[in-house]
């Protein structure tokens, strides 16, 4: 599982999106192979000399009321082959799979390069989660008896007081 799918998955799961998680993990190793493709290095073993063309590529999870919108940002300008009858052997070759699998999909021009976006819906949250369990009816509970009123008593005082002094003049000390 690349980063990309474990960083959806982690994600997806702690937003409670796990019932799209799967068309989740197509869908962007779908556009991060196509975004390495495009602009990285492919070889699994490059050479250093290979590594000087490297570009970075962005992953992000976007949340809306209803559904999770899915973008990857590459260096190429160009926009992708999505439509199943663009896309080639020699790439995109996971790309039609995001039409199949995707609500919407599309790709914008943003900055050096282009953002590829998914969008996948999400069933509202009172469809999620499963209605709550019968409450408890609460018991009433007997009032606890009131404390007994405390009352100073001046010769205890006056005694612990006699107590503490005797304690500072004691020479043992």
């Amino acid at each position: 599982m690349s980063c990309a799918q474990v960083f959806t998955k982690l994600t997806l799961t702690a937003w409670g999106a796990s019932l799209i998680i799967d068309d989740a993990l197509v869908i962007v190793s779908a556009l991060v192979r196509n975004a390495v493709e495009t602009t990285g290095v492919t070889d699994p073993n490059p050479r250093w000399s290979e590594l000087d063309d490297l570009k970075l590529i962005s992953v992000r999870l976007v949340a809306l009321e209803n559904s999770v919108v899915i973008e990857v940002w590459d260096a190429d300008p160009y926009p992708p082959p999505i439509k199943s009858e663009e896309v080639d052997a020699e790439s995109g070759r996971e790309l039609h799979l995001i039409p199949l699998t995707a609500h919407s999909y599309g790709s914008y021009p943003k900055g050096t390069g282009k953002v590829v976006w998914a969008e996948l819906i999400v069933a509202p949250r009172s469809a999620q989660i499963p209605p709550p369990l019968p409450r408890r009816q609460r018991r009433s509970i007997p009032e606890a008896p009131s404390p007994i009123p405390r009352q100073q008593d001046p010769e205890i005082l006056r005694r612990v007081i006699e107590g503490l002094r005797t304690l500072d003049d004691d020479p043992k000390q």
